[in-house]
């Protein structure tokens, strides 16, 4: 029995001293989706604040494919160090799980949440040269042909394509989904005409819709949006219960010591709380949040409650 308790307790001095020593290398973090999208941007603009505070090079790697889930599956896979992250959305963490059915890794038991980084309205728009010019006329169009109206998402089962099927169900009116390889593809998609609307990150469709190339029509929080108090919400035009977000959070391997856990939900707390950063992140639509890992965990089981139903009532499914 002695000897039982030496060797718990020698291990647990070894963790101890390893968390302590984090870290003494470069830290990647994997974003699971292509360069300049939602996801890829808050991650390259925490990355300089990590570097500095942790004293080693702070490296972003992008992953894309498979509706993210390649990347997704690398850091499940990856070693508990701490030296592995993975930066994804809320769609990753709460309703991949329900669409991918032989998904390569259990979602919900393969990573240790550290943070949800940033938190972003989803902005619904549409070409300039659209002939829709408001919520209502999507909607007409919609139910006077079914299935006309062609939407752009980041991917079969990401965040846009869950929220839009969702507000479609809450409008009563049937789109076509059209997947795209990220956000910003798919926000690219509406500015050029390939699609007829898209409802995408805010900081995804801004530089759009201010250069002219796409319209706004509506931001999908419950109120108006404090900086953009021009577009009305969905609430106000036919789905008055209708309010979602994107968020973009951090995780690492299940495993992974909490002291590193906690380290790293510490100074991207800093980070995104910075003067400079708040500012950046304000003006692309983000809202900085930086929580701690256990308010991230509740955030991620609440949220895989409330878009498991929603998935299983609009059967988006991906093979």
């Amino acid at each position: 029995m002695k000897c039982c308790w030496m060797v718990v307790l020698l291990a647990s001095l070894s963790v101890s001293a390893f968390a302590q020593d984090f870290p003494n290398r470069p830290v990647r973090i994997i974003v699971p989706f292509p360069p300049g999208g939602a996801t890829d941007i808050p991650a390259r603009l925490i990355a300089p604040k990590l570097t500095e505070a942790l004293g080693q090079p702070v490296v972003i790697e992008n992953r894309a494919g498979a509706g993210g889930t390649i990347g997704v599956d690398l850091v499940a896979k990856a070693p508990a160090d701490g030296y592995t992250l993975l930066m994804a959305t809320n769609a990753d963490f709460a309703m991949t799980p329900f669409i991918y059915p032989k998904l390569p890794y259990d979602a919900f038991k393969a990573f240790a949440p550290i943070s949800v980084v940033v938190e972003s309205a989803m902005l619904l728009v549409v070409p300039a040269s659209s002939p829709h010019k408001s919520l209502a006329d999507i909607v007409a169009a919609a139910k006077a042909k079914p299935g006309s109206v062609s939407y752009s998402t980041a991917g079969t089962g990401s965040t846009s394509h869950v929220l839009t099927e969702m507000l479609a169900s809450d409008l009563g009116i049937q789109l076509l989904h059209v997947p795209y390889k990220g956000g910003a593809p798919a926000a690219a998609a509406v500015a050029t005409g390939e699609v007829a609307m898209g409802l995408h990150n805010l900081g995804s469709s801004l530089n759009y819709v201010k250069g002219g190339k796409a319209k706004a029509l509506a931001v999908t929080t419950a109120k108006r949006h404090p900086s953009f108090p021009e577009w009305p919400a969905v609430a106000e035009l036919g789905a008055p219960k209708y309010s979602a977000t994107i968020w973009i959070g951090m995780a690492a391997p299940a495993g992974t010591p909490q002291a590193i856990v906690n380290r790293m939900s510490a100074e991207v707390a800093k980070a995104v709380r910075a003067p400079d950063l708040r500012e950046r992140f304000t003006t692309i639509g983000n809202d900085p949040l930086g929580t701690s890992p256990e308010e991230a965990a509740a955030r991620i089981k609440q949220e895989a409650a409330r878009y498991s139903a929603v998935i299983k009532q609009s059967n988006i499914r991906a093979e």
